[in-house]
Parts: structure tokens; sequence; C-alpha cells
């Protein structure tokens, strides 16, 4: 007998044993936490919901995001790690890394799903191949953006644990191209702790941290890939299995022909400009201005667009100096004394000195300058206006 009937439903996620879990990572992923969170409430309103962000950058979240959080009984906890992927080769710090640090804190459920920020709920989570003792679920991702058609990139990557390529062939959702065992991170089913007795989200890490760090992989290869590089090889390194579920959980909103239906699960819109090219706003304005929190989907999303909006203008002047820059380094080359080099490098340095200052004010541009007293705010205002809204 199996362990599990597919498409059996589970009660576990609404009996607590299930953690869904996310990340906000201030001044970003702020407004996409809330229709995902309505979205959880909608279909699992007892569930286990566990948002984290950056250690040390609680006090960055607005007060209203957190307060929030807190009324929908989701209260966002730190992660209890910082960052420290390579940045030897990567001058950036690997941002995506959150999500392997959030998978590998420590909680008191026994499996746990997480979920890309830019994601939210269209039916219940009830299925019951998500929830298996030795077996990680996923859907396969829409391009083979580590490896692409290079299979010897995924045969050095399994050798630094002494394992070969798994034998396992799936095909890409967006290409024709067939790769061994290689997931989309936005959506993942997992054990907390694997069959061996190792906790599958430390695991993990510990494989992304190993491939980062090796000097016999591709550098180029791992940004932004990394966490989708290392989570096939810690399913294999951990003696686990996979589900490969299909797409309609972790669907993808960002082509065209990739039309919402009703047997989608979970929609991953990458962007709101993405749910807005394939029309696909009712949905989200269903959740938020039926929470009571916002007069229509326009008030909701208002903060964000406004920042990015004003940050835009310094992008546009950050864009032309960078061009200049080029310019001016183009000339220096073709200067035969370092005499006449002079000027360029003069101008170049002014740039550089411009360059910091736009992207100091740019940064210093952030959403909670634009809420209005009602923005995630249950209050008459906002019940008034969300009927017409929402009509």
């Amino acid at each position: 007998m199996t362990e599990t009937t597919n498409h059996t439903k589970s009660d576990l996620i609404d009996t607590g044993d299930v953690a869904l879990i996310y990340v906000i990572d201030p001044p970003n992923l702020l407004t996409p936490s809330i229709p995902l969170l309505l979205s959880i409430r909608r279909h699992h309103p007892n569930a286990t919901v566990i948002p984290y962000c950056p250690k040390g950058k609680l006090e960055q979240i607005p007060q209203r995001i957190r307060q929030f959080h807190v009324e929908n009984n989701a209260p966002i906890q730190e992660l209890s790690r910082e960052l420290e992927f390579a940045r030897r080769n990567n001058s950036k710090p690997y941002y995506h890394g959150h999500k392997i640090l959030a998978a590998a804190e420590k909680r008191d459920t026994k499996f746990c799903i997480w979920l890309d920020t830019d994601t939210y709920l269209a039916q219940r989570l009830d299925d019951a191949r998500l929830f298996q003792k030795n077996k990680i679920a996923a859907v396969p991702e829409s391009v083979a953006g580590y490896a692409g058609r290079f299979m010897e990139v995924w045969d050095k990557t399994y050798a630094v644990f002494g394992l070969e390529t798994p034998p396992e062939r799936m095909k890409m959702l967006r290409t024709t191209n067939v790769q061994p065992p290689y997931f989309n991170a936005g959506f993942i089913a997992f054990p907390e702790v694997t069959e061996r007795g190792e906790r599958f989200g430390e695991l993990w890490l510990d494989t992304a941290m190993i491939i980062d760090f090796d000097e016999t992989l591709d550098h180029e290869r791992k940004r932004p890939w990394l966490d989708q590089a290392s989570l096939p090889v810690a399913i294999f390194r951990g003696g686990c299995g996979f589900e490969q579920m299909e797409p309609e959980f972790n669907y993808p909103i960002d082509v065209p022909d990739w039309f919402p239906h009703d047997g989608v699960k979970l929609y991953h819109y990458h962007g709101i400009e993405r749910l807005e090219a394939t029309k696909h706003f009712s949905e989200m304005e269903d959740l938020v201005v039926s929470s009571g929190y916002f007069r229509s989907l326009e008030h909701h999303l208002h903060p964000m667009l406004q920042r990015r909006k004003e940050q835009a203008v310094y992008w546009k002047r950050i864009a032309l100096i960078a061009d200049e820059r080029r310019e001016y380094a183009e000339k220096m080359r073709q200067c035969e004394n370092k005499a006449d080099q002079r000027p360029f490098k003069q101008e170049i340095q002014k740039r550089k000195l411009e360059d910091k200052e736009l992207r100091a004010k740019k940064d210093a541009i952030f959403e909670h300058h634009f809420y209005d007293e009602a923005w995630l705010v249950k209050c008459d205002e906002n019940r008034k206006a969300a009927p017409a809204a929402a009509s």
C-alpha cells in the first residue's frame, strides 16, 4: 500500500501540522505579502503561517504591515541567521538566499510549504502528495536557467558531493528542453525531517553553500539560480524522492499564453505587470477589497507603484550616467599619453559621485511615504467604497 493516494484530501494544513512560509524583505516584498496572506486565510483560515524577514530588518517593515500580519495570526519573524553566500565572484548579496535560510529555520510542524511572495492561492492546498515523509513536491521550472542544454553542468555539480547525475528527466514548462530534476523554487512542499533524521531545510542550505563556494563550478551560473540548482541536489543527497506536481500548483503568469483557469491552485505572477498583461486583476481585487482593508485594487497598489514611479526618475539618470562613463572610458583608451587622459578621468569621477548621490536619493523613497490614512486599515471609508470598487 502506498503512503498516500493522489488527490486524497488532507487536513494537515488546517490542524497546524504544516507551516506555510514566505519572506518579506524591506523595502521590497511588502505590498505583495498582503494578497498572499489574505488568500491563505481565505482557503486555510487555521493554517500555521510564518512570514520571515532578514535578520535585523524587522523594524524596517512599516508598522501597518506588521500589524496586519498580527491581526491575521501570522506575526513576522526575523531569520536567525544572516546571508553568508559567496561574494568573491558576485558583487551583490544573493537575496534569493533568504528563502533557503527561511526553509532552514527550526519549526515544530511536520511539513513545510515555501511560497514566493509574488504568489497567491486560488484554491486549497489539500492534495496529499504534498505531504509525504521522504518526498519533496514541486513544479518543473519554465526554462533550464542553471544548466541550459549542457548536461556536464549537472555532472560537475553532483560530482562535488560524490554523486552521479540522477537518471530521471523532466521537460521544462515553456521549452522542449529536457533536464534532470529541476524545479521552480516559488513553491516547494517538503517534510521538516527526512527519513534519515535530517532537517531538509538545513540540508538544502548546506548544499547551496557548498555549491556557492566551490571553485570548480561556473560562478556565472550560480546567480540567480543557486536556490534551484541546489534544491534537486539536496533531494538526492538526502536520500529523498521527489513528487513532480502539475503546473497548476505553481502557475506562471509570465508569458501571454498562460491564461488563468479554474484548475489553478497557486498563481505565480512575477510582478503586478504580468497580472495586468493577462487581464487577471479581478481575483486579486476581490481579495484585497473584500478584506475591508482597501477601497479598491488601485488603493492597494498605489504606494508600491508610486514608489516605483518616483524612483524611475533617478533610474533614468543613473542609466544615462553609465552611458556617459563608458563613452569617457573609451576616449581614455584612445589617448596616447596619460596627460591627455586626465580630463576624462575627472569627468568619470564626477559621474561616479553623481551616481552615488542619485542612488542614495532613490533608496530614500519608501512605500510608506505614500500611505493614506485608510491604507491597510479596516475602516468605514474602505467598507463604503469597497462594493462599488469590486463591482
